[in-house]
């Protein structure tokens, strides 16, 4: 059984100084802030080393009390009924994200969101296909 401390020390051990504010909340929820670009090498440790699966990314608009977006990942793994939720700030100059959608299936879908809703753009990306198509506007 993995405990949050021993899936904290790992996650130091991989992610050392793009690891930050890391502590454990209702008992089963390890919160860690991760510096831009880091998300998919931390999903990689975990998805690898502790079956975990994505099952949730959303996106915060903190432009103006900050300057920036913040994109909050949200990692499970059933077995042991525990969760990682990392949250990363983005430049609201260059809001990107590395893809994870060839990694985890539901990525995909997430991550058109983040664009569609705020601009967010996925780099690497495997297929950037519109999601939901626009309508030819009426002729008047």
């Amino acid at each position: 059984m993995t405990t949050l401390d021993q899936l904290q020390s790992t996650l130091n051990a991989h992610l050392r100084d793009h690891l930050t504010a890391a502590c454990v909340r209702r008992g089963n929820e390890l919160h860690v802030q991760i510096t831009q670009g880091d998300a998919l090498h931390l999903a990689q440790v975990l998805r690898r080393d502790y079956k975990t699966e994505l099952v949730l990314m959303v996106a915060n608009d903190r432009r103006a009390e900050r300057g920036v977006f913040e994109v909050h990942y949200l990692f499970a793994n059933n077995a042991e009924n525990w969760f990682v939720h990392a949250t990363k700030e983005l430049p609201a100059d260059d809001p990107q994200v590395h893809s994870m959608a060839t990694f985890y299936f539901p990525a995909a879908r997430l991550e058109r969101e983040l664009d569609y809703m705020f601009g967010i753009e996925a780099v690497g990306y495997p297929s950037p296909a519109r999601m939901v198509r626009r309508s030819a506007s009426p002729e008047r």
